[in-house]
């Protein structure tokens, strides 16, 4: 999941026929098997970094944007690493030799224009790229379809706190459940810069067994089910 999504953590139970249950019916161990299943479909703390290489323009740079922040960073730790990509000045040249007119900089400008940086997964970064097909909207509302995404920690169940009353959806039964769990980050992940740069990360690993989750549940043929995102 992604880190816009950790704090909704989707999954689902249901029982066909029964229009209301009261909580008082249920137990946590009856939920744990539900929600064990969701975190392992879904339990990776993803950063939405889908696409690689990963360029940086001159602008992203001085706006110190997230990843203008973030990838240096994660160089120094040895998971990815950079280039420059500085723009070709001899359309530039090739004009002024034959007398054209020409609004472009020239070559000597070019030459100390900040260059992009282009940031790469190093072998040890490719083992944090997972690649699983994941769906996600757009802006626009449109479903996008991704082969993986970068993730710097794993999540699994601690236990099962409360769940709210389950309510009948079409034909079985729903309930949100609230859980607690236990995380795995990758190893660079306490490094202190680098839970400085990301923030949300850094809470999510100090809350491991306190900061409570939640993910939606259904029953089928007796039994509680995750609700699989994309499923």
């Amino acid at each position: 999941m992604t880190l816009r999504k950790m704090a909704a953590v989707a999954a689902a139970m249901g029982a066909i026929g029964v229009s209301q249950a009261n909580t008082s019916e249920y137990v946590a161990k009856d939920f744990t098997p539900a929600v064990k299943a969701f975190l392992a479909d879904h339990g990776d703390l993803c950063l939405a970094w889908y696409t690689w290489p990963r360029d940086l323009t001159a602008a992203d740079q001085e706006t110190g944007m997230n990843e203008a922040v973030q990838l240096p960073v994660l160089e120094r730790l040895g998971v990815v690493q950079s280039e420059s990509l500085i723009a070709p000045a001899a359309a530039n040249t090739a004009a002024g030799a034959v007398g054209a007119e020409s609004t472009a900089p020239g070559p000597q400008a070019l030459a100390h224009a900040p260059p992009t940086k282009r940031y790469s997964l190093t072998p040890t970064g490719q083992k944090y790229y997972l690649k699983r097909k994941r769906e996600t909207l757009n802006v626009h509302g449109q479903t996008e379809v991704h082969d993986g995404d970068f993730c710097v920690a794993h999540l699994t169940l601690d236990k099962v706190i409360k769940w709210s009353p389950p309510d009948s959806v079409g034909t079985h039964l729903e309930t949100v459940v609230h859980y607690t769990y236990r995380i795995e980050p990758a190893p660079w992940m306490s490094d202190p810069e680098a839970r400085k740069v990301f923030p949300v990360v850094d809470k999510i690993i100090r809350g491991a067994g306190k900061l409570e989750m939640t993910a939606s549940v259904k029953q089928q043929d007796g039994k509680w089910l995750p609700v699989l995102p994309g499923h």
